[in-house]
Order: C-alpha cells, then structure tokens, then sequence
C-alpha cells in the first residue's frame, strides 16, 4: 500500500473516534469534579441516546432547503423535537446540581499550540479541480499548521475549577467555502445547535451531522440561510457533506462544559469566564491522536498558557488507530 493511501486510511472515522473518546472519557466530565456529574472515562460515544421521537424518524433528502411542503414540514418537526440550553435533559448533563451560575472572579485564559518535529505527510486525497480551491490546503496533509509552527484544528479545554459555567452562546457556526469547513475540529456544549452556512456563491453542499438523529437532510444553498443540527447528547459526531465530497469532513466535539475552544492557523486560543483556582487544562490535536495536559491556576484578570505537541510520523505509522465504531 502507497504511503498516500496509508495515510488516507488512517485519517478515517474509527481512528479519530478512538482521540474523540478517550478526551470525552477524561476530561469531557467537568460535572464529576465540580458540578455533580459522570466520573471520568463514563462519556458514551454519540447517537446510541436519541430521543425516541426522532429515532422512530424516516429520514428524507431534500432538493433544497425550500424546496417542498413536505421538506419545510420535517425540518419544522425536527427542530419541534430539538434540544436547547435551557431543555431539562441538558440541565441534567451540565448542571446536575442546579447550581447558580458561578458569580466570583473570573480568569481568561488564552495562548498558542505549536508542533514540532515532522511535517504533516499528504493524505493522498484528491480534490476537484476550479471550484474547490481551498480543500486542498485545508484537507491536503495530516494537519495543519500555520507560521511558526502554529497548528489548527487543536481542542484546548479548562475543567476541574468549582462552580457552574454556562454556555453563552445559543449556537456554535461552521461555514463552507471552496468545499471547505471553516475549521476541522468542531467544539461547542450540550445544549447548543449547530449553524452550518455556505458562503460560497454557486455551490451547493448537503452537510449532514453524522451520529445524529435527522428527518431530512437539507441543502445548503449558496449565500443562503445556515443548516441546523441539535446533537441529541453529549459526545463525539461528524459533520460530512452528502453530495458528496467524502473528504469534506469535521470532527465536532459535544462537550458537558461551556469552557472550550479551537485554534485556528495562528495557534491561538481563547476561554473567558474561567473561575479563579487550580485547574485542569489540556490541548488535544485529534488528526494525530495527541493531547498534552498542564494544571495551572486561574487567577482574575488574563492569564497565558502555551502548549507544544510533537509529531513524529515514524511513531504514528507504527502505532494503532483504530477503534470499534460506535
């Protein structure tokens, strides 16, 4: 087998599951040590706990997103069954012991992950030449990394700190362009939809979010109004496109605490809102199966923390990425 066809292979839904699940496992748990929660290493993998309404669902794919009756009627029943930050199964998950939204002082933590050693090999994948012009760069190698060895795509976390941190925000965004999302690592809490938006002017997806319950899967129009997902729970899915363009892909991370975020090419990372105190942080870069973890303490005001993983591609060929799929 080609080394562009290994790598390929390798970059598939059963090794990036194995990285999803074992980050869920240790530290996808905030609730354990501070809010009431599931212990360490209880995280279930996505989709085995959709409501009934919506697993009893025959799904149907649509022209566009207006393009029938029937379509706009499923969509409409879809979000009737959809979850929120406010829906008693997410407060259960993220706020067990009902606690008041933490009021004490604040730290925001930000910072830069950076890789050393190897470059990130071609994965051999093949992209459609004029209209997918930024697939390439997004898709075409292991990871990516950005100048002074800045990396993308990596999940930074914060948990381990007392009290109740909710979600700000009601929706995490993700955009397409040139037949790229915006980022390869999705993160965002129980609780919150997903907003997938196409930005480009001719160009059609259909992104799907694998490991979820769906009625009808919708067209993203160009320049159009945004997709919407609502993952039935906590844990690890994938967001595709149906068209399909099979590479078009991004992990995304539904995690049981609101203090989280993704690099983008400059390697930089930023969670506000952090209580003051010792804490468990850690930077995750899923494409290589990678993490690195630092306890600090969170004191008011800005505080900085870097992170640096290596890669050595020799290691990652000889070592095992596969994990039974969910």
């Amino acid at each position: 087998m080609r080394t562009g066809e290994k790598l390929q292979r390798r970059t598939g839904d059963a090794r990036i599951r194995a990285a999803c699940v074992a980050l869920l496992g240790a530290l996808g748990c905030q609730g354990g040590n501070a809010s009431g929660g599931a212990t360490a290493g209880s995280a279930t993998p996505a989709g085995s706990a959709a409501p009934a309404a919506a697993r009893s669902a025959a799904p149907a794919a649509v022209g566009s997103a207006s393009a029938s009756g029937a379509a706009s009627a499923q969509a409409k029943a879809a979000e009737a069954h959809a979850i929120s930050l406010t829906s008693e199964d997410v407060v259960k998950v993220m706020n067990p012991k009902r606690q008041a939204p933490y009021s004490g002082p604040t730290g925001t933590l930000r910072g830069r992950v950076t890789i050393k050693g190897d470059p990130p090999p071609d994965t051999g994948l093949s992209f459609p030449i004029g209209k997918c012009g930024e697939a390439a760069a997004t898709y075409g190698r292991l990871f990516r990394v950005g100048q002074q060895n800045a990396v993308a795509d990596a999940l930074v976390t914060v948990v381990n700190y007392s009290g109740y941190v909710p979600e700000r925000d009601e929706a995490e965004k993700v955009t397409i362009h040139g037949c790229a999302f915006s980022k390869r690592t999705v993160v965002m809490s129980y609780g919150q939809r997903l907003e997938v938006a196409n930005l480009d002017p001719l160009e059609s997806y259909m992104p799907n979010l694998e490991g979820a319950p769906f009625m009808a899967v919708l067209v993203a129009v160009p320049q159009g109004d945004p997709v919407k997902f609502f993952p039935p729970q906590a844990g690890y899915y994938e967001l595709v496109d149906k068209m399909p363009k099979p590479f078009l892909k991004a992990g995304v991370f539904v995690l049981k605490f609101a203090t989280h975020d993704v690099t983008g090419l400059d390697g930089k990372f930023e969670i506000k809102g952090i209580p003051v105190g010792k804490v468990l942080t850690a930077a995750l870069l899923p494409a290589i199966d990678q993490d690195v973890k630092k306890e600090i303490e969170i004191k008011e005001g800005d505080n900085t923390l870097d992170f640096e993983l290596n890669f050595d591609l020799k290691k990652y060929n000889e070592k095992p990425h596969t994990m039974p799929s969910p």
